[in-house]
């Protein structure tokens, strides 16, 4: 096998360069060379190109070795530096050794280049490999010291191995008052139950079965208590015997006092507000009949402004309570087999008084064949109504809007490696349209295309957020396509898995 090398020759012998480039090749080396024979030309050949090896003369006439050994030196390139020479006595030999040249043969040796070549590479690349690993245990050494998280280890009779600087803030001890110290001591007893495990039953405990991630309370040498999220691994030798508990602790107190505030909220909204809200909304929409008697033309416009904002309040409550359920989970799927294309006319009904009062007309193209598909049919109503309320928001007096379902096998634009049969329900209007650096964007909490879209059109900018929650409960998609002054349309992609097709 051929082995490329790339040797630098300090020689004033261009015979002497070739015997010695032949014996590379006859030992299976492919050498890339360059002969310098100065100060100025070997100082040039370092900085133009990277080398493997160094083969120097003893004795040149405008040039010496150990002159050439102190300018390699000067650069800190970790190159083997072999004296090859005819004419030094033992005493220059060991003179060069120690002055850091890697071997001297004389040329009457030339038979032991070679091994002194291919021993010097050896040594080399491992120097090299050890720096590197120097250099990365040193990096990672930063970077755990300086890490806000906590990042602690211990033995497998857990006494402190290490305890970095994120450690200290955290807890509040010093690295040397834990350093060797049980850490139950110190913190939270979680490895209590595993380190006396461990004594008991010797090195046949499954210790896998103690990684683990989870919210604790641990108090910290002030005796304040705080929340962390506490990770333990295991640190294992080649052989796979544990060494070490590797311990990652990061302060969530803010997050979860945070999280406490918005529970308190939620369930303030969800009790406090949503309960008198719907009662004033009884109220006034039973004055608004005029059954308890007749109001002045004032009274009632002011009545319809209140009956208005108690609706846009009563929405945006129900919105984050449903946005908050479907987040954490309160809120799941009741998937049941459900028909199209009723589901497709009863949206139509829901929606065919808001669009005849805007003047706008709304059409249905139902699927060809009729189809049943597993879904939550109230949460996808859910999903088409606000889809067609964006679409009338977007709308003139006019324009038409198209609820739009079929069968599709090609790939959706959202996901071009799936081919998987969906069912695309599309919401097309023709309005004005979403600048092309919105169209994702519409889909996040509390956005809106406009700024001035919530003062003229009501709603938080919640709506597309809750459809996109629960399509993707769906394992669907929901995507946005538009062209600013043409109109936008919405596709929602359901998957067919269990669809029943009838002809």
């Amino acid at each position: 096998m051929s082995i490329s090398l790339q040797v630098l020759f300090i020689e004033d012998s261009e015979a002497d360069m070739q015997i010695v480039l032949q014996v590379l090749r006859d030992h299976g080396y492919v050498p890339r060379y360059q002969r310098v024979e100065s100060a100025v030309m070997l100082q040039l050949a370092l900085q133009q190109q990277s080398w493997d090896l160094v083969i120097c003369d003893y004795l040149m006439p405008n040039f010496s070795a150990p002159e050439a050994l102190r300018i390699l030196q000067t650069t800190r390139l970790d190159l083997p530096f072999i004296v090859l020479s005819g004419m030094i006595g033992e005493d220059l030999a060991v003179e060069m050794m120690r002055a850091g040249a890697s071997d001297y043969l004389f040329k009457g040796q030339i038979k032991r280049l070679v091994p002194a070549i291919a021993r010097e590479l050896k040594d080399a690349e491992s120097r090299r490999a050890k720096r590197q690993a120097e250099v990365s245990a040193a990096r990672l050494a930063a970077i755990v010291e300086s890490s806000e998280d906590a990042i602690i280890s211990t033995d497998v009779q857990g006494a402190v191995l290490t305890w970095n600087s994120g450690a200290e803030k955290l807890y509040g001890y010093s690295a040397a008052e834990v350093m060797g110290k049980p850490l139950t001591q110190v913190i939270q007893p979680y490895l209590a139950h595993s380190q006396s495990t461990q004594a008991q039953n010797g090195p046949t405990v499954d210790y896998n079965r103690i990684i683990d991630c989870r919210q604790v309370t641990q108090q910290r040498k002030t005796g304040e208590l705080i929340d962390v999220l506490l990770t333990i691994s295991l640190i294992k030798d080649a052989i796979g015997t544990v060494e070490v508990f590797a311990i990652i602790a990061r302060d969530i107190s803010e997050r979860q006092k945070l999280q406490r505030m918005k529970d308190e909220f939620i369930s303030i909204v969800n009790h406090e507000l949503r309960t008198p809200l719907t009662s004033l909304q009884g109220s006034i929409e039973l004055l608004l009949t005029g059954r308890l008697g007749d109001l002045s033309n004032q009274g009632q416009r002011m009545l319809e402004i209140a009956a208005n904002n108690i609706d846009r309040i009563v929405t945006l409550t129900s919105n984050i309570l449903d946005l908050e359920g479907l987040s954490t989970g309160a809120i799941t799927m009741q998937k049941r087999p459900c028909d199209i294309n009723r589901l497709l006319n009863h949206v139509v009904e829901q929606g065919q008084a808001m669009t005849d009062r805007q003047g706008i007309q709304l059409l249905v193209v139902p699927p060809t064949q009729s189809i049943q598909l597993s879904l939550d049919s109230d949460r996808i109503t859910q999903v088409l109504n606000q889809l067609i309320l964006n679409a009338v928001q977007a709308s003139r007096s006019g324009n038409r809007i198209w609820l739009i379902a079929e069968l599709q096998t090609k790939a959706l634009p959202t996901n071009r490696n799936s081919r998987l049969p969906h069912l695309v329900i599309s919401i097309k209007d023709e309005g004005r349209g979403i600048p092309a650096d919105k169209l994702e964007t519409i889909f996040g909490q509390f956005q809106q295309v406009d700024a001035s879209d919530s003062r003229h059109q009501g709603g938080a900018g919640l709506g597309l957020a809750i459809c996109r929650s629960i399509i993707q409960q769906h394992q669907g998609t929901l995507w946005v396509e538009s062209i600013l002054g043409q109109g936008s349309t919405f596709y929602l992609a359901l998957p067919t898995q269990r669809v029943a097709v009838q002809a």
